[in-house]
């Protein structure tokens, strides 16, 4: 059995894929505990030990209250993981961005001989090029860019969440080889592959977008195509669920647009709750606007959509084109109002078109699906700890096959 310390600046509950990776790891038999924000709804569950931080999670546009929060979680996380590591070392640390520094809290304890691994969800270098759109958010890009090769540095181990993400960071400076990609997968025990396919029928349309809300994922997009819809599609709905520093100028854009009864905001919930949310819609909305970073983005909610068997109507990014076919996916030319109207009312006067991409996305999302990632993912673990395990924990590892050598 391996000790592994999670540590991951987001709330847990919410954060399916250090949820996943956590629960995964326990369930092989690995002994885990994860630092993370505190929330009401965390609890020490299946098998993980959850540690919360008190500290709210900022989500604002002021840059020094962002590095406040980080520098404040930073330091709690540390020093809750020295504290840890006393009662017995652990064999791995994962630290899950973002920030990518987030790995300096793994620093004192790689020190002590444990493996560090890097859990890049996102880059951070164009999202903030995105936030941060003059000058100074150009030098900050290229800082983060910067940090962002010293972080790798600090690892034993970087994880990609796809491919065009690895060929990315191979780009900027990090070795190839200390590279693993492990796919944003959804966990098929909250997310029943085909769950929702008999929920279509109702009238009207009712589209869903779930996550965090922020400019860039384009729900303005989103709203001005429900407002040049024809008669015709007047019952056509949208569900936004989440929060993020967007959500004020949505409700604000809503209300402007007097699309007040076509568009509805529901705060964000466990993950394992968020399957009976999507069960009220026909279809599942990734209206992402164009650039540097969404183009290097493959949505988790497009995965989860597919997997529960709902058509998806997404904007046409160079990641998401690399995974889903025309015939997987209902495409609208990105920052377009009027080509995702046009997806849109396709959709709603085709419902054969609907069981179709139903249909081509549940074939792409099994593909893709955590039960054909769960051995990369442990292999990039014990790779990374081997020649930790390999003298300290011979006879663990001939009891326990995910810890054995592949070939």
């Amino acid at each position: 059995m391996a000790r592994v310390l999670i540590i991951a600046y987001s709330n847990y509950v919410r954060d399916g894929r250090v949820k996943r990776h956590a629960e995964a790891l326990a369930l092989r038999g690995d002994h885990v505990d994860v630092i993370c924000l505190a929330d009401e709804q965390l609890r020490s569950a299946n098998g993980v030990t959850t540690i919360g931080i008190e500290m709210p999670r900022y989500h604002g546009s002021n840059r020094i209250a962002y590095i406040r929060s980080y520098a404040r979680f930073f330091l709690s996380a540390m020093t809750t993981a020295l504290r840890l590591s006393r009662i017995q070392r652990y064999d791995a640390v994962i630290a899950c961005s973002m920030p990518d520094m987030v790995v300096l809290c793994a620093a004192p304890l790689k020190l002590l001989g444990t493996r560090v691994i890097l859990d890049i969800h996102d880059t951070m270098p164009e999202l903030y090029r995105d936030k941060f759109s003059d000058n100074r958010g150009a030098l900050g890009a290229r800082l983060l860019m910067l940090e962002e090769r010293m972080s790798a540095w600090l690892a034993d181990r970087v994880l990609a969440v796809h491919d065009l993400h690895r060929s990315r960071l191979v780009a900027a400076g990090i070795p190839a080889e200390k590279i693993r990609v492990v796919l944003n997968s959804p966990d098929l025990k909250i997310f029943h592959p085909g769950a929702l396919r008999l929920t279509n029928g109702r009238p009207g349309l009712t589209l869903v977008c779930h996550g965090t809300i922020a400019r860039r994922l384009g729900l303005d997009i989103a709203f001005k195509a429900l407002a040049l819809l024809g008669p015709e599609e007047s019952a056509v709905r949208l569900i936004v669920i989440g929060r993020g520093d967007y959500l004020a100028e949505a409700e604000a854009l809503v209300a402007a647009m007097k699309l007040e009864d076509r568009v509805s905001f529901v705060a964000p919930v466990p993950i394992e709750d968020l399957p009976a949310l999507l069960a009220q819609a026909d279809v599942g909305l990734v209206p992402n606007r164009p650039s540097a970073a969404t183009h290097l983005m493959l949505p988790v909610k497009m995965l989860e959509y597919a997997t529960l068997g709902l058509p998806i109507v997404a904007a046409r990014l160079r990641t998401i084109e690399r995974y889903f076919a025309d015939n997987a996916v209902q495409f609208f030319e990105p920052g377009n109002p009027e080509s995702l109207a046009a997806a849109i009312r396709e959709l709603h006067r085709n419902p054969r078109r609907c069981d179709e991409l139903a249909e081509r996305g549940s074939g792409v999302a099994e593909t893709l699906s955590w039960k054909h990632h769960k051995d990369r993912y442990f292999d990039a673990i014990d790779s990374s700890a081997r020649s930790e395990l390999g003298t300290n924990s011979a006879s663990c590892a001939r009891d326990n096959p995910a810890l054995r050598e592949h070939p």
